[in-house]
């Protein structure tokens, strides 16, 4: 089973419309899911979390309940490599929690699996580091920060989280994310502009994945 996961249903709605045939509706921890079938794959979409807490939280409920293979999880994100435009696809490799505070903390890798399948259905993919924490990146400064001592692509405020969860449980994961935001000063109004433009790109390519691929 895969299990493709968004904070909001339009992160999710790329894979949620190809779920035919639509084999069941239900609700998990109060979070909406949705079981079908895409290509040979079985199918489970959710959504509805935020931050690292509710991540992990939701994560390790999905786990318990599907005992999935693998996790995917789409969504949007601020660049932290200058180099990236609003609009680029960006797929974490590793994953850091920037604000954990108890000293240095060692990356989580993504499934390599996933990373490969990934690669060859789209190929206009930037691979690297992500982090997340608990707070909206929208200063240059810390920006700039983010990437001398990670070399991340991008920031968010779960893919760590969830990675974390996904290892401990040996379940495959990998975070795909588009930019909506530039992660300085005006974060909020870019997120504002761009989200409902672009943030099912990441859902859609995982569901033409999920249609060429059986996971």
């Amino acid at each position: 089973m895969v299990v493709v996961t968004g904070v909001l249903k339009e992160e999710i709605i790329g894979v949620f419309r190809e779920l035919l045939p639509l084999l069941e509706n239900g609700e998990l921890i109060k979070r909406n899911f949705s079981r079908g079938i895409i290509g040979g794959n079985e199918v489970v979409t959710i959504y509805g979390f935020i931050g690292k807490v509710e991540s992990a939280m939701i994560t390790q409920a999905i786990i318990d309940k599907f005992n999935p293979k693998y996790i995917i999880h789409c969504g949007s994100a601020g660049a932290i490599d200058p180099n990236l435009k609003i609009g680029d696809i960006v797929c974490g490799t590793t994953y850091y929690e920037h604000d954990f505070q108890g000293g240095n903390i060692m990356p989580i890798e993504a499934s390599h699996i996933l990373l490969e399948k990934i690669a060859d259905v789209y190929k206009y993919v930037a691979f690297g580091p992500m982090v997340s924490g608990d707070l909206i990146v929208s200063d240059k400064k810390m920006k700039e920060m983010l990437y001398d001592k990670y070399k991340a692509l991008a920031v968010d405020m779960d893919s760590a989280a969830m990675s974390k969860v996904c290892k401990e449980n040996g379940v495959e994961f990998c975070s795909l994310k588009v930019i909506v935001d530039t992660s300085e000063e005006q974060a909020h109004i870019e997120y504002e502009q761009n989200f409902r433009k672009f943030s099912s790109l990441p859902s859609t390519i995982v569901s033409e994945l999920l249609d060429k691929h059986i996971l």
